[in-house]
């Protein structure tokens, strides 16, 4: 990639400085910053969302460019070590014990099948039928194309779910917008039509891809640009934090995010498909509150009592002096907003819910990684007693309150981005991540949390995750 001087420049400063940190004020909890709906306003929630969604134009929004290769992992080092560990062993024993149970069992041939019975398979030979190109390709395919289901005969990946699932909570003319990888675009477009023709399910589907202009330069450790053989410097995607590009051309009155491999099977999406409706209802009536204020601040009209209001059933945490303002008020208020479910802390990886201290001076909602934590003590002790977790379920309201959609790169916070340490080729080089879509690249949204259940949370990580009970029937209906 040929890189100007001036974007060297930038990233190299920044490689300098190191790793910015959030200064944080406190873990949002129940009732302090993470809302909390009993069973008969979560019913209130779903039926308006469900209510105002013919009037809706709702998209879904997948990042889905990631690879299947680590779900793998275990498998490349058992092939790759001379003496696989315990950890790939276990690993092996567990997928070869378990195979029927994997959707891919159908696909394979019936020798192999037989050798699987009968406990006569070779496993270097099997292992590399799963995941090299003379085989099912895993290790070289997106993750979004790995079957992960299995419905009778019909076996379904995570591009066909999320589909099936969207389509459970937006409605059947829902659009779907995946951030892939252009290498497999005609693959992922050939089963996204399969599932249409199977369904007769009316959806939009479309894809884009991240754009290279965004692309990260590598840096040694001592700063200094890393090239290649052919004198250029070399460059790789700038962390998901660079889709906000992406987002900011999808023209919706309510997009969805969830990550690609988060998607349960059939037997367990309604409970997951009530939360995200929830979410969308207590939306909308935000939404709705901010847009009544913001048309009542246009007309010299009297405001103060619905700010109060706002204030108090939201946790705003806006002052006297900011309700007095029409002008700061309007600039508070007139942002685009998201909502975003949070689930219990069960030690699961990913960012969290915190108080943090906003540009304006005051507190604000923000999902924060760990890596943006600064290591004093106080700060630490905020991360361990938090107990909530940011699962990616993130609903955003992209429009003023005339309708016009809100330029979403200006509300992102350039100053948090991230120092990510990688090995290329056997060589250490360090590349700046743009801020993160969630973290700093949605800084300056108007930001609610909300608990939902830990249903809506079944990642796969690991091929093996597809053992877990959200992956599996119900012993019930089978």
């Amino acid at each position: 990639m040929k890189a100007t001087p001036e974007k060297i420049k930038e990233q190299q400063e920044k490689i300098k400085k190191g790793n910015p940190t959030i200064e944080l004020l406190g873990s949002c909890r129940i009732d302090n910053g993470i809302g909390l709906l009993s069973e008969s306003e979560q019913s209130l929630a779903i039926k308006d969302f469900e209510n105002s969604r013919p009037n809706l134009n709702i998209s879904f929004f997948i990042p889905s460019s990631g690879s299947a290769s680590r779900m793998f992992g275990a498998a490349y080092t058992f092939l790759n070590q001379g003496k696989p560990d315990d950890r790939s062993i276990e690993f092996i024993e567990h997928l070869i014990n378990s195979i029927e149970t994997f959707a891919f069992y159908n696909k394979l041939s019936q020798d192999i099948k037989d050798d699987l019975k009968k406990g006569t398979i070779e496993i270097e030979p099997f292992l590399k039928h799963l995941l090299s190109s003379d085989g099912f390709n895993f290790g070289n395919r997106p993750k979004g194309l790995i079957p992960f289901h299995r419905y009778g005969n019909f076996i379904i990946n995570p591009f066909q779910e999320h589909i099936l699932q969207g389509a459970e909570v937006g409605g059947e003319k829902s659009h779907f917008h995946f951030t892939i990888n252009e290498r497999f675009k005609e693959d992922i477009q050939h089963s996204i039509k399969i599932l249409r023709e199977t369904t007769g399910i009316d959806f939009y589907f479309d894809f884009s891809i991240q754009d290279e202009k965004s692309n990260s330069l590598a840096f040694d450790d001592h700063a200094e640009p890393v090239y290649d053989n052919e004198g250029n410097i070399i460059s790789r995607p700038a962390g998901h934090g660079a889709l906000i590009e992406n987002l900011d051309n999808i023209d919706s009155d309510l997009i969805f995010i969830r990550n690609i491999d988060n998607v349960q099977h059939q037997d367990h999406s309604k409970n997951s498909a009530n939360y995200r409706k929830m979410l969308a209802g207590i939306l909308l009536d935000f939404q709705s509150r901010v847009f009544a204020i913001l048309k009542q601040i246009d007309n010299k009209g009297d405001y103060v009592g619905a700010v109060q209001e706002l204030n108090a059933t939201y946790d705003m945490r806006l002052t006297p002096s900011d309700i007095v303002s029409t002008e700061k008020l309007y600039s508070l208020l007139n942002r685009p907003i998201r909502i975003c479910g949070m689930v219990k802390n069960e030690g699961q990886p990913g960012g969290g819910p915190f108080w943090v201290m906003s540009d304006e001076g005051r507190p604000r909602r923000q999902i924060v990684e760990k890596s943006q934590i600064s290591g004093k003590n106080a700060q630490l002790n905020m991360l361990i007693k938090s107990t909530h977790f940011n699962p990616v379920e993130i609903i955003c309201a992209p429009k003023d309150y005339r309708g016009a959609k809100f330029d979403l790169k200006s509300f992102s916070n350039s100053d948090q981005y991230f120092i990510v340490k990688k090995d290329h080729k056997g060589i250490p080089v360090q590349f700046i991540e743009q801020p993160g879509l969630w973290n700093g690249g949605m800084y300056h949204w108007n930001t609610l949390f909300y608990e939902i259940g830990s249903e809506c949370f079944s990642p796969v990580k690991t091929v093996l995750d597809l053992l877990k009970p959200l992956h599996r029937p119900n012993k019930s209906n089978h």
